[in-house]
Order: C-alpha cells, then sequence, then structure tokens
C-alpha cells in the first residue's frame, strides 16, 4: 500500500503501518491499567530516582498510604485498621481537617500511624508555580503541625494532588527535608470500579517493596473499609507484612 501522499513531498507513514501499532497501543494501556506495578518497577522507578515508587523488595513487605483525609467517616478508618492491627501512613490535607473527627491526626499518632503532607486542598498540585507551591505547602505543614497536638509530628513524607509534580517541587521538598512519595499499587479507587475488581488488582499487582495507595473520601472511604477488610487477611496469608513507610524504606 503506497504511503498518504504528503504536499511537502515526503511520504507519510502507510496506513498499514499505523493499523499495525494498534494492537501494541492496546497492549501497553492494558498493562498500564492492569498491571501498572511492572510499569512502576521497571521503567518509572530507575528513570525517577528522586521519586519514591516502592521499596527495593528485599522483604515480603509492604506499605498502606491512604490520602485526602480526614474525612466525616475517618474515625471508622481509624477503628478499622486498630481491629485488623494495621500500620498506615495517612496523607493528609490541612484543608479537610474540620471535616473529620475532633483531634484526628493525635489520635492516628497515639494508634502508631505515619502522617504524610497531602497539601491543602483536594486539587492538582502541579498547576502551582513554584512560588505559590512553597506559600501553600509551608502554610499547610503549619496547619497539620498544629492539628496533631498535643503529638508531636515529625513530617518527612510529600505526595502531591492528582500524583503529579514538577521538577522544581523536588529542590523545595529537599529544602525542608521532605520525600516525594507516590506509589506502586493504586486500584484506581477514585473512578469507583467494582469491589471485586479492586480485590483481584491489589492480589495480582502486590509485590514485595509495595507502597499501596487508597483514600479516606466520603465517595470512596466505604469501598476503602470493605478492600482492606478483603485483601489485608488474603496478603497476611501469602506471607506479606504490612509496615509504616519508615519501615518499608529503611529510614
Amino acid at each position: 500500500m503506497p504511503p498518504f501522499p504528503n504536499p511537502a513531498g515526503t511520504a507519510l507513514v502507510p496506513v498499514a503501518a499505523l493499523a499495525a501499532l494498534i494492537p501494541a497501543a492496546l497492549a501497553l494501556a492494558l498493562v498500564v491499567v492492569l498491571r501498572p506495578a511492572w510499569v512502576v518497577r521497571a521503567l518509572l522507578a530507575p528513570l525517577l530516582s528522586e521519586v519514591i515508587f516502592c521499596g527495593d523488595g528485599r522483604r515480603r513487605e509492604l506499605a498502606l498510604t491512604i490520602d485526602d483525609g480526614p474525612s466525616p467517616g475517618s474515625g471508622d478508618l481509624l477503628a478499622l485498621l486498630r481491629e485488623l492491627e494495621l500500620p498506615a501512613t495517612l496523607f493528609a490535607i490541612s484543608g479537610h481537617l474540620a471535616q473529620g473527627p475532633p483531634g484526628f491526626l493525635a489520635q492516628a499518632l497515639a494508634d502508631g500511624h505515619g502522617i504524610g503532607h497531602h497539601m491543602d486542598r483536594d486539587s492538582l498540585t502541579a498547576c502551582l508555580g513554584p512560588a505559590r507551591f512553597r506559600q501553600a505547602f509551608d502554610q499547610a505543614a503549619d496547619q497539620l503541625q498544629r492539628a496533631a497536638a498535643p503529638q508531636q509530628l515529625a513530617l518527612r513524607w510529600f505526595r502531591p494532588g492528582g500524583g503529579w509534580f514538577r521538577a522544581s517541587m523536588l529542590a523545595s521538598l529537599q529544602q525542608r527535608g521532605y520525600r516525594l512519595v507516590l506509589g506502586s499499587v493504586f486500584p484506581w479507587d477514585t473512578f469507583h470500579p467494582p469491589l471485586a475488581w479492586m480485590r483481584w488488582f491489589v492480589l495480582h499487582n502486590a509485590h514485595p517493596g509495595a507502597i499501596l495507595v487508597l483514600h479516606d473520601r466520603p465517595d470512596t472511604l466505604p469501598a476503602t473499609l470493605e478492600l482492606l477488610r478483603q485483601v489485608v487477611p488474603a496478603l497476611r496469608q501469602r506471607g506479606y507484612r504490612f509496615v509504616r513507610l519508615e519501615r518499608l524504606l529503611n529510614s
């Protein structure tokens, strides 16, 4: 088949060649959606060494992280974590503090959980310019510190809203003693897939050193609670141990 004509006089890619690329593109999309842990470990983690996606995988451990809280139902989340004896790192949004139970951060710390910095609002952090990012970041950190009282809050983990970041953020984080943490197992819970699918996703993407990302929002928390009830015992039966980020990352 001849290539498309080009007014500039150079041949374009033949239609047959373009059609041949479609199955490969679909296969890649399926891998990204269904087995993103492969992409993260093989490509993103080595390429973006300043960003934490997972642990080194030397031990059969994984870390649970929960974003966007607190919410009105966060008390139920803490209760379930106690019931399951499940440590977590909670990436809190300072602008959501008024929505959660009184003393939520202090109680989470007393229960043995870690607290991460997730900015002041649920929006794309990457849309902020460098100066605005620094201002919002510092304000949120101060609000989280005050909300944790009387517990001492040692913030060191940061996750940008939406999971996207700019290179300029990394320098600001380093100056403040933070590391940028994303994850390797994200069951697309913010898109509200069926619970059975999320269970399959977590069990098939879990790996030594995995960082699991779930969400504490009014629209996602019921699924988060039920998913944890199902996958935590199943993963423990496979020999996995849940730990906080500090333990997973040996720091």
